[in-house]
């Protein structure tokens, strides 16, 4: 038995760790915000040293001890953006990704990290047995004590209970077995796994895109349990499933007690629904190196804006105080001269972001379509490729994309040592009459009146590719793509919608063609869907991802993805980091020879804009759907500084 705790490798595990706690006789020396310190005067809040727990983590400051006061400005694209909450004021797990540092070598391919809301863990030899030791006087946000009994209500009538969570997520399971919890004491859990876990920790990291995180921090027992049958007899009824799930919505339920530096006082789809407001929480339990309570910031407000076009000017005149291409959506390369140009006068300044997308635009054709007939011909690998060789991506990436990318497709970042170069270039070669040779050896040699081809029962080849309105970059590729495609006798319609919409069409399995940009650059085991389909969110076979997860309209897949799937769980499972390199390699290598997606450019650079003002924001910082971006950087030690 092993414990994570203070700051040394556990090299057995591929695990990195630092705990930071207040060292002895630290706490005379502890201060708080000064909105809070008028609430203890006034005695409606209980005094600081009440307030924490008995052993704080300590935040060290980017750059210095920050200053109370201030309402960071964030805005998100839609009601279900909930990424950009996760990432911005939402990221508090029992473990946490470390900073990323641009100095400092990145070892394996999975983030390091710290603990978090959990003071410690044991791990066995084999990575099978956790055992979390939980912060002794940590509370919720409204006072009452966050312990062992907390974890264990999530595990007995949430996690545990079919109504609630009828399939489980994919890190709990090993073995076909899920996982079983036990409570030690007052302030220690152990989790048991059916075999080997060793990514438990890095994937507790990640941050939660769901609105109701299923992971033990999230789920206080004495505000959860009125509306739970088990525990209160009057909850029971058709929509008590219905109504639960709305009460631990965190993001839409300001009532709902939590654990982050600000408490949610205005939910999305409260007030006029314009916007998510939050102020901080009296009983955080993190201080900085003096002893300050954090978070610095009083207020948080996340405006929800759907159009692009007017979080661009919004931005630019400088009304939030940090945006990139994952926060806020809108600092893309077609709009970095109007950033640049308006900088001064928004009173902002640039950052660098370090990109991990592995693709920035990739198509899928739908290969599980309902209709036969499409089914067959996109489940036709030479079919995608005739469509992959039929795109003139130096073209697009010079007019769309500012020449600001490289014409790669769905393929680990060359940062990466799962990077292929063969997979990345291949069928990247524009040559319409190679597109035009492979669709003839198809068959599909017959062409109605306007040069479209038709398919096996007649009808043209003209299909509907669906494209969220969150990217215009996206809708102007699609038209170039639609003139090249045109040219092999290929129809294609664009269709924009919201990205709710156009998640809602996927998961019901209606698209026909879907885009989006690929996360899985640096980090694909967080985030494997562009590589085999491992949930619904896989666009190009959704009901084979919805196997894998057993989700709501499963299929079984074919032998090819099932292998990978057989592979990922021994990923997942593997402690030793050559050889979980290997299998992932051995994966990687049936998504090259499958070709599920069409990739069209992969960046190379990236960038976000933040307030001159805010201090103790990196000048670079590291960004992935599954690193928590900007939230690995601490976002409770940012502050503004005077003019």
């Amino acid at each position: 038995m092993q414990m994570l705790k203070s700051s040394w490798r556990l090299s057995a595990l591929g695990f990195a760790a630092l705990l930071l706690s207040a060292p002895a006789g630290f706490a005379q020396d502890y201060k708080e915000a000064p909105m809070l310190a008028e609430q203890v005067a006034a005695g409606n809040l209980p005094p600081l040293a009440e307030r924490l727990p008995t052993n704080p983590m300590v935040v060290t400051p980017f750059e210095s001890v920050g200053q109370y006061g201030g309402t960071w400005r964030l805005v998100m694209n839609s009601p279900s953006d909930i990424s950009t909450l996760a990432r911005t004021i939402g990221y508090e797990n029992f473990v946490r990704s470390v900073t990323w540092q641009p100095d400092v070598e990145q070892a394996d391919i999975v983030p390091e990290v710290i603990m978090n809301v959990a003071e410690s863990v044991d791990v066995n030899e084999d990575g099978s047995e956790y055992t979390f030791h939980l912060r002794e006087g940590h509370k919720w946000s409204d006072g009452e004590p966050y312990t062992a009994d907390d974890v264990m209500f999530w595990y007995t009538d949430v996690y545990s209970n079919t109504e609630l969570f009828p399939s489980k997520p994919t890190w709990s399971v090993r073995n076909g077995t899920p996982l079983v919890v036990e409570k030690i004491d007052e302030t220690t859990v152990k989790f048991v796994f059916g075999g080997p876990n060793g990514l438990l920790l890095q994937y507790m990291a990640t941050p939660s895109n769901d609105a109701e995180q299923n992971q033990p921090f999230a789920y206080p027992r004495h505000y959860l349990e009125q509306f739970h049958p088990t525990h209160t007899p009057d909850a029971a009824g058709a929509e008590w499933v219905q109504n639960f799930h709305a009460k631990a919505d965190m993001w839409r339920n300001a009532e709902l007690p939590r654990l982050h530096p600000w408490v949610i006082t205005q939910g999305i789809g409260e007030g006029s629904g314009a916007q998510v407001v939050a102020e901080r929480n009296p009983y955080y339990f993190k201080v900085d190196t003096e002893g300050n309570q954090l978070p610095y910031f009083d207020r948080v407000t996340v405006d929800i804006i759907t159009d692009a076009q007017v979080t661009l000017l919004k931005a630019a005149n400088g009304d939030f105080d940090m945006l990139d291409s994952y926060v806020g959506f809108v600092a893309t390369p077609e709009n970095r001269g109007t950033f640049f140009d308006n900088q001064e006068a928004g009173g902002y300044e640039f950052y660098e972001v370090l990109p991990n997308r592995a693709n920035l635009m990739i198509i899928s054709l739908n290969m599980t379509h309902k209709d036969p007939v499409f089914r067959e011909l996109f489940g036709n690998k030479t079919f995608r490729q005739a469509l992959s060789t039929a795109i003139n991506r130096e073209e697009v990436i010079e007019l769309v994309w500012l020449g600001q990318g490289m014409p790669y497709q769905t393929v680990e970042r060359p940062e990466s040592p799962l990077f292929d170069e063969e997979m990345a270039t291949q069928f990247t070669q524009f040559d319409i009459a190679k597109a035009n040779e492979m669709l003839d050896g198809l068959g599909l040699t017959e062409k109605d009146g306007n040069g479209i081809r038709l398919m096996s029962d007649g009808r043209p080849l003209q299909f509907t590719i669906d494209i969220s309105v969150i990217r215009q970059p996206w809708i102007d590729s699609a038209e170039l793509i639609k003139g090249y495609w045109k040219q092999i006798g290929v129809d294609l319609l664009i269709n924009t919608s919201d990205t709710t919409a156009l998640n809602q069409r996927v998961e019901s399995n209606e698209h026909d063609a879907a885009v989006w940009s690929a996360s899985g650059g640096t980090d694909s085991l967080f985030d494997p869907k562009y590589y085999f389909p491992s949930s619904w969110a896989a666009f190009y076979a959704t009901t084979w991802g919805q196997w894998f997860t057993k989700d709501t309209l499963p299929e079984e897949p074919p032998a090819a993805a099932k292998k990978q799937m057989e592979l990922y769980q021994q990923v997942f499972a593997e402690i030793d980091i050559p050889s979980r390199l290997a299998l992932m390699k051995e994966l990687l290598a049936i998504s090259k020879e499958e070709f599920y997606t069409i990739g069209v450019m992969q960046p190379t650079s990236d960038y976000g804009v933040v307030n001159k003002l805010m201090a103790n924001f990196p000048a670079v910082l590291l960004a992935s759907s599954e690193y928590a971006h900007p939230g690995a950087a601490n976002p409770e030690q940012f502050y503004y500084t005077a003019e």
